[in-house]
């Protein structure tokens, strides 16, 4: 199944610099100042001071893969209970991108992110794991943040889902978390470089990209649903022609 990997990319991207601000920044902050007072400081800003956050950057991507796989072949499980699933999962995706678009720009109230079940928890054991600074406990903290309940990781994984493959699946969630790095690196580097303002009007920007975004899966997966019942009642009507001309056949 085809999904448009850009638009996948962009939904990271644009949304990076105003939700993953306020969901993901302070665990940002928190190793930058640990990094800081033990004299990993990322001013100036030199190649070096990179690497720490390219590798928790990268430890979210690992994660956000691996979930991509999972949900992936979920989705490529139901071939096996739904008739034409792929169609399904298309219209599914993009009805939860829909209502997650209204619930992302402050339109329709969802769910906030806070009330999942064990959400607050999580964040103090995430904060028990910076006891001590390096690049390798940098990678294993974004690799465990990538767990966190995230409405926008939320719409990147029915776009995994919807691919109906492990593999579109991973590739999508990878796409998605490379979208994401520059808002988290700038933020890492040089918190300044953004201001509320900013995050605020990309936020709406973002919100209705993605209430876009899943009309236009919406319209892919009844497009595709349509097709199936074309080419099906054209299957039916080759095959009663087929017999009937062997019949005619018979008779003469």
């Amino acid at each position: 199944m085809q999904i448009d990997y850009v638009a996948i990319f962009l939904i990271g991207f644009l949304g990076s610099f105003s939700h993953c601000y306020g969901m993901c920044g302070g665990f940002v902050f928190a190793y930058s100042v640990k990094m800081n007072k033990t004299g990993h400081s990322s001013l100036p800003i030199r190649p070096r001071a990179f690497l720490p956050h390219l590798m928790y950057n990268g430890g979210r991507i690992v994660t956000y893969s691996i979930l991509g796989g999972i949900f992936g072949l979920l989705g490529g499980s139901l071939r096996y209970v739904i008739l034409n699933f792929q169609s399904v999962l298309l219209i599914m995706a993009g009805l939860f991108m829909v209502f997650f678009g209204l619930d992302f720009g402050g339109w329709l109230k969802i769910v906030t992110i806070s009330a999942i079940p064990g959400y607050e928890r999580l964040r103090k054991l995430i904060g028990m794991l910076l006891t001590k600074i390096s690049n390798t406990r940098i990678f294993l903290y974004g690799l465990v943040l990538g767990f966190i309940p995230c409405g926008l990781v939320y719409v990147a994984l029915a776009g995994a889902a919807s691919t109906g493959s492990a593999g579109g699946g991973i590739i999508t969630m990878f796409v998605f978390g490379l979208g994401t790095v520059p808002a988290l690196l700038i933020l890492g580097i040089s918190s300044n470089l953004i201001t509320a303002g900013f995050r605020k009007r990309i936020l709406k920007m973002t919100a209705v990209f993605i209430i876009l975004f899943g009309l236009i899966t919406i319209w892919k997966g009844g497009v595709k649903l349509s097709g199936h019942e074309i080419d099906h009642d054209n299957h039916n009507m080759e095959s009663r022609s087929f017999i009937e001309n062997s019949d005619m056949i018979e008779n003469g």
